[in-house]
């Protein structure tokens, strides 16, 4: 490595640069300039500034944030090819605008000295060494603080040859366009599964589906009934998470687990427990979990099924048992998510307590074939989407491992 010339090489290289060197290295302020134009009508497009879009108009993602009009001739205009230093750059990077529009004066605008490949910086101010550098800088100052102008500057920068930056941010953009691909195929079974949770059950006040399968048409209405006369719900009992560990003897689940890693039936357990076995309560298989506790109550219906024996459950979870098909009502379950917000109770903190469950009305298909025929099509879509998931996930996880290599770790670098 030559010392004075802050040169250093990536691990992983096309093999039309492995001949070509090492890489230069140089300051932020060499490379790259603060803007702060304000000289605007106001009439441009608002830009939210996130980890996962970069800068991206505020109506294409739904954010609402009211600003006043004085308020905006403040704010700085923002051109395509923009990086962004955020509040929150230490944690996700910097972000890169595709859009010109205007953003906050809290944010800092960088824009190229020189001639530099923007998808190189795009993905390489998102990439592991860098932003393990820019902790560096930043060591003891982060709680909401901003990165400034300064800091970047201090922070060593790649700029290999033209040729290269094209050739790696060429690679990396054909993977990310492969797992845009794969995100709309997912985006697209979770809009078919939703149609049919719609479709295959009956809406509120009505005991027919709009869509039947064709050797159940014949069979008539399903039959009025309620929650609580189908089955018969118990509480959970207490695996609080200071109980929690890894080499715990217990496995259990816990309400928390009902809204952030299970499907609607669930495949595996994640959580283990030290609380004395004689205190908990133990699922048999085949039971229907609802969430007692909450915030949003429209999540309430973010009910699974528990195929396991000898599972302890946690308190903050509604039991339910039923010698229906249990896979078919926990879908049904899925679907009724106004029906239990009407009965949710409390303010900050919601509760749902079984005895408001139980009145509600739903109906049964007369026939159990049709609801096992029900239950085995809404569970091949969920296998179906939970694939699509393992996909995207291997393709980040590539995506991710290959960055780490065709970026150079700065922290390597011995000036």
């Amino acid at each position: 490595m030559n010392k004075k010339e802050n040169k250093i090489v990536p691990s992983l290289r096309f093999p039309d640069f492995v001949n070509e060197g090492e890489w230069e290295y140089f300051n932020g302020n060499e490379l790259f300039k603060p803007i702060s134009n304000k000289n605007h009508k106001s009439d441009l497009p608002i830009l939210a500034i996130t980890q996962d879009q970069g800068a991206i108009p505020r109506k294409l993602i739904d954010y609402h944030v009211s600003v006043s009009k004085k308020s905006i001739k403040s704010y700085k205009v923002v051109e395509v090819g923009d990086f962004i230093i955020s509040l929150r750059s230490f944690q996700g990077g910097i972000e890169y605008s595709n859009y010109f529009g205007l953003c906050s004066p809290a944010y800092i605008i960088l824009r190229k000295k020189i001639q530099l490949t923007n998808d190189f910086y795009r993905y390489y101010f998102k990439s592991f060494p860098f932003i393990q550098d820019l902790n560096k800088n930043l060591e003891g100052i982060r709680d909401g603080k901003m990165v400034s102008y300064k800091q970047f500057s201090e922070i060593l920068i790649p700029k290999p040859k033209k040729q290269e930056q094209e050739k790696i941010a060429n690679c990396l953009s054909s993977l990310e366009d492969v797992i845009i691909t794969e995100s709309e195929k997912f985006d697209l079974l979770q809009d078919h599964k939703k149609g049919l949770l719609q479709q295959l059950f009956p809406a509120e006040g009505k005991t027919k589906p709009q869509f039947r399968f064709p050797e159940f048409k014949d069979d008539g209405d399903w039959e009025l009934s309620t929650i609580g006369e189908l089955g018969k719900f118990y509480y959970g009992k207490s695996a609080p998470k200071w109980s929690l560990s890894e080499d715990a003897p217990t496995l259990c689940v816990r309400y928390g687990e009902l809204y952030s890693k299970f499907g609607a039936i669930i495949k595996n357990i994640y959580s283990r427990t030290n609380i004395d076995p004689e205190t908990l309560r133990f699922s048999k298989g085949g039971e229907i979990l609802v969430p007692r506790v909450g915030e949003d109550p429209f999540a309430f219906s973010n009910c699974s099924y528990l195929p396991f024996p000898d599972i302890a459950i946690g308190e903050m979870i509604s039991v339910y048992e039923t010698e229906e098909n249990p896979i078919f009502f926990t879908y049904y379950f899925n679907t009724l998510s106004k029906q239990f917000a009407r009965v949710v109770e409390g303010q900050n903190v919601k509760n749902l307590y079984y005895v408001n469950l139980e009145p509600i009305e739903i109906c049964k298909p007369r026939s159990k074939k049709e609801q096992q025929k029900i239950a085995n099509c809404l569970s091949s879509v969920d296998e179906l989407i939970e694939t699509q998931t393992q996909k995207i996930k291997a393709l980040k996880k590539h995506k991710k491992g290959l960055m780490q290599q065709l970026f150079p770790n700065v922290n390597e670098l011995t000036v």
